[in-house]
């Protein structure tokens, strides 16, 4: 019979698979599922048990009993404190198939589709040095400033001096922004007591410029931010520019609704696949722009060999596949949410037959297909909640032979794809590793329109 658990318990367990957060999973002698986090599989550790609940338990990893042949030894100093990596203690490889087997996990047991057709991960050239935007928070007093990454589960911040998979020109900017607010005595904006002005530094990276752009997001505005850009652009020769963003509420969104620059440049110039754009510094742009090459063009076979006629895309931000896909399509209808990215959107996309529309996916699309807008593909890339059910309701009357689904999430893929199977196949799934080290993975589906389904 199943042995009892209680918090506190030290128990001795064997590590069987990873979890989707990246923890080590076990099971508990009560028989509920035990995440352990930096337990891997094949290990026997030793865990204190710190949360029960009605199905699963987590434990703290007190040690590696046995270790796994893929355990590596992680090169950041931070790493199992700080909330920006799971994987720095997983050898890459055993990491790609991890992720694999989580897309094909996901669409067997959330969307139904039995031997779904996943790849084998397309892997990143170098697992660290990617990221060309990063988020830090801040903490610590006027005097005593600090910058870093929040603990997993917590809004305690981990002191960072610089990041593994960062570009970095994003460090050199870290590493020089707190000294420059300290010296104007900008303090860290307390939740609590809603006192202070910092809240979180958004540094971007362009790799084709080998320049970077720094955005202090602040609680209210205050002058000294406007000399803190002008200090910070003096002291980092790559720093294009540097801008203020203002968000006053008490809220887990990081940035406000206004940004203005206060030293340099307003905009970032990178190149995808030939092409350049335009980054706004709160604009939604890929912060992998290597792996997004490789993205992108997975994304643009999958709309089928040859032009075609009509191309929608929805949840286009700054307009890069929307551009992309114009070389491909005799017309693109854009949608986008966010004003600022539809701004930029129209100035990446100027010249090429791109038609953007400002509004909720599931309102504009909806509204454009009632229109009598037939695309003859649909391309989706939406944020890791997935697709309204109206947008993919929508697509359905409309009909278009083929749906590229782009996701950062493999589990809202499997469900948004399970409700279009009444009327279209999935033809593929192609994981991609656009962030290494994390518990992410990207994914590009093709579904195409089952024959005899063409009125929806």
């Amino acid at each position: 019979m199943a042995g009892s658990v209680e918090r506190g318990d030290v128990l001795v367990v064997p590590i069987s698979a990873m979890g989707l957060a990246g923890d080590g999973m076990a099971t508990a002698p009560d028989g509920r599922k035990l995440f352990v986090r930096g337990g891997l599989p094949g290990e026997q550790v030793r865990a204190t048990i710190t949360e029960l609940h009605a199905n699963f338990a987590r434990g703290q990893l007190e040690a590696v009993l046995e270790e796994a042949p893929e355990r590596v030894a992680p090169p950041c100093s931070v790493f199992g404190r700080c909330g920006g990596c799971t994987f720095q203690h997983w050898s890459y490889g055993a990491e790609l198939r991890h992720k694999r087997q989580r897309v094909a996990s996901a669409l067997t047991r959330i969307g139904g589709f039995q031997a779904p057709p996943v790849a084998p991960v397309v892997p990143a050239p170098d697992p660290y040095g990617y990221r060309a935007k990063a988020s830090f928070a801040w903490a610590g007093t006027a005097g005593q400033l600090v910058l870093g990454f929040y603990e997993p589960g917590s809004h305690r911040v981990v002191p960072v001096g610089a990041c593994a998979i960062q570009d970095p020109l994003v460090n050199d900017v870290l590493a020089a922004a707190g000294p420059a607010a300290a010296e104007l005595g900008l303090a860290p904006f307390d939740e609590g007591r809603s006192t202070g002005l910092l809240r979180h530094l958004v540094v971007r990276a362009s790799r084709r410029q080998r320049q970077s752009m720094a955005m202090l997001v602040a609680a209210a505005w205050d002058p000294r931010l406007e000399e803190w850009g002008r200090r910070l652009l003096a002291r980092v020769p790559s720093l294009a520019g540097a801008a203020v963003n203002l968000n006053p509420d008490v809220t887990n969104r990081i940035e406000g609704p206004v940004t203005r620059i206060v030293a340099g440049d307003p905009v970032l110039h990178e190149e995808i696949l030939g092409v350049p754009f335009r980054i706004a510094p709160d604009a939604f742009f890929q912060v992998n722009p290597v792996q997004v090459e490789r993205l992108y063009t997975l994304a643009l076979e999958g709309m089928g060999g040859g032009q075609v006629g009509v191309a929608l895309d929805l949840y286009a931000g700054v307009g890069t596949l929307a551009r992309l896909m114009a070389e491909r399509a005799a017309r693109v209808e854009a949608v986008e949410m966010n004003p600022a990215a539809v701004a930029e959107g129209q100035r990446n996309t100027a010249g090429w037959p791109v038609q953007f529309h400002a509004g909720a996916a599931e309102v504009v699309t909806g509204a454009l297909i009632a229109q009598g807008l037939k695309p003859d593909v649909a391309v989706l890339d939406p944020p890791r909640s997935g697709v309204r059910p109206a947008v993919l309701e929508a697509l359905r009357r409309a009909a278009p032979p083929r749906i590229v689904y782009v996701s950062c999430r493999p589990e809202t893929l499997a469900r948004d794809l399970q409700l279009l199977t009444a009327s279209y196949e999935l033809q593929s799934a192609q994981p991609v590793d656009m962030f290494p080290r994390s518990d992410h993975v990207e994914v590009v589906a093709v579904m195409t329109l089952t024959p005899g389904s063409e009125q929806g």
